[in-house]
């Protein structure tokens, strides 16, 4: 009995091979282009996070500030706003902590005065400056020459801030915007959708 073996073999032709390749390439570029379009997305979503906490840090501190001041001023330019504070503890360079040493670091007791338009408090003549202004990509915090950096962003921060008088009251209203990364072309509507609001009144206006 005679047993016969088939040679015939059957492969890819140029052809195909060339197609399959083009078919692997695009397929490559398109992973590609999609992995970098993500860390892209993801460096954007984490750079606006990282800031927006800065915008809330900024709105934290000025608030605090402008609530216990006894005067909020704005510069023409609005990018600098000065508060009066009144020293609500007793440092060792105040008259009465120099009489009494004791009383360093401790809470200071206020005169309350029955006013027409209603009770003022007082913590006395002395008082501290803090001024908050921007440098550069930063927002600076500076009390009595103590300088703090209260947000440092690639971005650009810009606080709006502006103070009305009411009847009995004043009330500083902040907005705090940022350019994004992802914007079109710088445009107004990308920084508008940014934006932090805060409205602090003052509680120790001294009104006379």
């Amino acid at each position: 009995m005679k047993r016969t073996t088939s040679l015939k073999t059957r492969g890819f032709t140029l052809t195909e091979v060339m197609i399959a390749l083009g078919i692997g390439g695009v397929a490559l570029g398109a992973t590609l282009t999609s992995s970098i379009s993500l860390q892209k997305s993801f460096r954007a979503i984490d750079s606006y996070f990282a800031t927006h906490m800065q915008q809330i840090r900024i709105v934290d501190y000025l608030s605090r500030d402008v609530k216990r001041g006894l005067i909020v001023t704005t510069s023409a330019d609005l990018q600098t706003v000065t508060i009066t504070i009144p020293n609500y503890i007793y440092q060792k360079t105040d008259p009465e902590a120099i009489a009494n040493p004791a009383l360093v670091g401790t809470p200071r007791q206020p005169t309350i005065t029955n006013t027409p338009s209603g009770p003022q408090v007082n913590y006395g003549t002395t008082t501290s400056t803090v001024v908050y202004s921007i440098n550069g990509l930063s927002i600076l915090r500076t009390e009595n020459g103590a300088v703090t950096t209260i947000a440092s962003s690639t971005d650009q921060l810009v606080p709006l801030t502006t103070d009305v008088e009411l009847a009995n009251t004043e009330y500083t209203k902040t907005s705090i915007t940022f350019q994004p990364i992802f914007s079109s072309g710088g445009s107004v509507a990308s920084r508008s959708g940014t934006t932090v609001y805060s409205t602090a009144y003052l509680r120790n206006k001294r009104r006379g």
